[in-house]
């Protein structure tokens, strides 16, 4: 790996703010007509908003006259053919038009947030999974923060898609209609309310800025917070940070209050427009109505505008938001499995060959693992890898599985190397069982299965004969579709370790990767599965990783390891003759004397029954493993004992019982502001009976 190749993972630590178009890059044809219905929809429930004020104007100054000229008979005809003319059919069309743009406000920004969302989740998934390992080994995306990028920012996107956007068009849509309006009937006045809407809308964003910037401090405190887990002697420092959360929480509160209460500040700008809207009555004659609509257009122009760079912060936090998943979906990796370029081999013997290989992991460059590493391991033979911890015996697989490159040397299979062929083909020819296999939360079948997507159940079983996992597998209440649990917690270890092994053997793979892969067994069901595993091994080139050296006699080569080389190769019986060499010295400090080892064995034998099973499937059920089955068996009996409890408000309510002096108090208050509205509307309606 080059330095130019190196600094290609490196993170970018500079934050971005991040562009509008990161939210919207992933709509279709379909998605950008869905926007622009939706577009139109918000700018129409703006526009009617404002439009009822028009009309509303009209009544008034119908009203206005006939109060003026007197209430005869043909008067009261005259002002209810112009309030049916100016009012009620108009009104119904009005209403009409609000619904259809409502309508499509609403259903065409949630249905392409909906169809945005789920392209994003897809494509940010298939991003990460097409990255090869360097990129996590520097990358400081771990497990959670991917489960977090695609729940919550890609959860941001969408609700600021479906609710933030069209609501900010549709406030935008207000003020400016309003503004229309009201320099359309009344200029002067407009442009004397003009500062106040002006300084509303100020004074609102600058309070919901405050209220941004003191939740963001609250979050950052709380996560620091859970940080303190675990000793006794934490606890005190869990509290203090606590403490300091419900402070930054109090302040919050307070400047949330103060941002709501500035709403009022519309009450001062009624206070300008009826003394000003009342003199250009009585001197200039200016219809009540207009001046009404003036008022009212202005004042609800300034809420709505305010309202309107309330939700800018979220856009912003979408913004970022969409940024991290661009990075992620953009970015190529150098080892591109989507890649399907590169040679494919019709017919091969599994010869594989390490050449100079030097290779440092991408996290820690400064530390070489493999330094002019070489090894033939010939096709159809057995080559097993021992060496003590850290040698780099893992890494000659990840190297051959193509998770990395290396920095110097070449790595060929039948003398072609492998960064030459196709890497889907390459790795659809290995087959690989880790120290710590990892299982599917499915069925067994279906975990099988992964190693061969269009297998048989016949193949299945087959692999599962050759494992010998298949008698404990007959034996569950459900066989071979039993649920194996979240990371295959339901079945024990042994269990989970030959059926990755299963899984490996159903591919009929030309090389098989064994890393560490009976570590988990007892004494007897290694010896069988070795047994399964020396047969599987015929006719294809093995790779097996094992520290327990008795497991490795019968390999063909033995390549013994140190500091990132090959010291001694060759067989068991070749290397235990050099009473200096380094294999045979891991032979003496693992050998332990044959009768104490079956004096154990025998007591052990008759301490725990008083009958040795006498079939091999007798064998095969260890305690460990019937124990976690009947534990498995037992939870799916009883899946009551796993209902969660009801969520309570009552215990919500006794938990706050603390705090009652001051929920009574927010309790009134609320009441209190209910009522502003409506004392509001009815000094609105004597403003009303004056203009007119």
């Amino acid at each position: 790996m080059s330095s130019s190749e190196k600094t290609s993972y490196e993170v970018k630590k500079k934050k971005k703010n991040g562009s509008i178009r990161s939210i919207f890059m992933h709509a279709d044809g379909v998605d950008k007509w869905l926007m622009t219905l939706g577009l139109l929809g918000a700018i129409g429930d703006g526009f009617t908003s404002r439009l009822v004020i028009v009309l509303n104007s009209r009544v008034i100054n119908n009203m206005g006259r006939a109060d003026r000229t007197g209430a005869s008979d043909l008067d009261a005809r005259n002002l209810r053919h112009n309030v049916n003319k100016n009012g009620v059919l108009v009104f119904v069309y009005l209403a009409l038009a609000s619904w259809v743009a409502c309508f499509l406000e609403g259903y065409c920004w949630t249905r392409t947030a909906e169809r945005q969302a789920a392209r994003m989740r897809s494509r940010y998934l298939k991003a990460v999974l097409r990255q090869d390992v360097g990129y996590f080994d520097l990358h400081e995306t771990s497990t959670s923060e991917v489960v977090t990028s695609i729940s919550n920012d890609i959860q941001i996107i969408q609700d600021v898609l479906s609710e933030k956007v069209p609501d900010f068009v549709s406030q935008v849509s207000t003020f400016v209609a309003g503004y229309m309006v009201a320099f359309f009937m009344v200029w002067e006045l407009a442009m004397l309310g003009l500062p106040f809407s002006l300084l509303l809308q100020k004074e609102k964003k600058k309070e919901c800025i405050k209220a941004g910037t003191i939740a963001e401090q609250a979050i950052s405190s709380i996560r620091t917070v859970y940080a303190f887990v675990g000793e006794n002697n934490t606890i005190q420092k869990f509290s203090a940070a606590l403490d300091g959360t419900i402070k930054l929480g109090l302040r919050q509160g307070l400047v949330k209050g103060l941002a709501i209460g500035s709403s009022g500040t519309v009450f001062s700008i009624w206070a300008v427009m009826s003394y000003s809207g009342s003199r250009m009555i009585m001197y200039h004659g200016t219809p009540g109505g207009n001046v009404f609509a003036v008022g009212v257009s202005i004042a609800n122009g300034g809420l709505a505008m305010g309202s309107a760079l309330s939700n800018l912060k979220y856009i912003t936090e979408a913004c970022s938001a969409g940024e991290r998943i661009m990075e992620v979906t953009k970015l190529v990796p150098q080892i591109d499995s989507d890649n399907m370029g590169g040679k494919i081999l019709e017919i091969f013997s599994s010869e594989v060959e390490f050449k100079q290989v030097k290779f440092a992991y991408p996290s820690r460059p400064d530390s070489i693992i493999l330094n002019n590493f070489c090894l033939n391991i010939p096709a159809g033979k057995t080559v097993a890898l021992v060496g003590a911890s850290g040698s780099g015996k893992s890494t000659v697989i990840s190297l051959l599985q193509r998770l990395y490159d290396p920095l110097e040397g070449e790595i060929s299979l039948d003398g072609i190397a492998i960064d030459k062929l196709q890497l889907k083909w390459l790795r659809s020819q290995m087959a690989s069982v880790s120290q710590e296999p990892s299982l599917f939360s499915t069925s067994i079948k279906e975990n099988i299965l992964f190693g061969k997507e269009d297998g048989t159940i016949e193949e299945v079983i087959e692999a599962a004969k050759a494992s010998n996992a298949h008698n404990f597998i007959s034996q569950l209440p459900q066989g071979y579709d039993t649920q194996v649990g979240e990371r295959g917690i339901q079945v024990s270890g042994g269990q989970k370790q030959r059926i990755a092994i299963a899984r490996a053997l159903v591919r009929k793979p030309k090389i098989l990767l064994l890393d560490e892969a009976t570590s988990a067994l007892d004494s007897e069901s290694e010896r069988l599965v070795q047994e399964s595993l020396h047969k599987a091994a015929m006719d294809r080139t093995t790779i097996v990783i094992a520290h327990r050296l008795s497991t490795i006699r019968n390999a063909d080569v033995i390549a013994v390891m140190q500091n990132g080389s090959v010291t001694e190769t060759g067989s068991h019986d070749e290397l235990i003759q050099s009473q200096n060499g380094l294999y045979a010295s891991f032979v003496r400090l693992q050998q332990i004397p044959k009768e104490t080892s079956e004096d154990q064995c025998h007591c052990n034998n008759s301490t725990n029954s008083p009958a040795l099973p006498s079939s091999a499937s007798q064998l095969n059920s260890t305690p460990q493993d019937t124990g976690l089955d009947c534990t498995a068996a037992t939870a799916k009996e009883n899946p009551n004992n796993m209902i969660k409890p009801r969520a309570s408000f009552w215990r919500l309510m006794s938990m706050s019982l603390p705090e009652w002096k001051q929920a009574i108090l927010g309790c009134l208050s609320a009441v209190l502001f209910g009522a502003v509205q409506p004392v509001y509307g009815f000094f609105m309606g004597t403003t009303i009976s004056v203009f007119s």
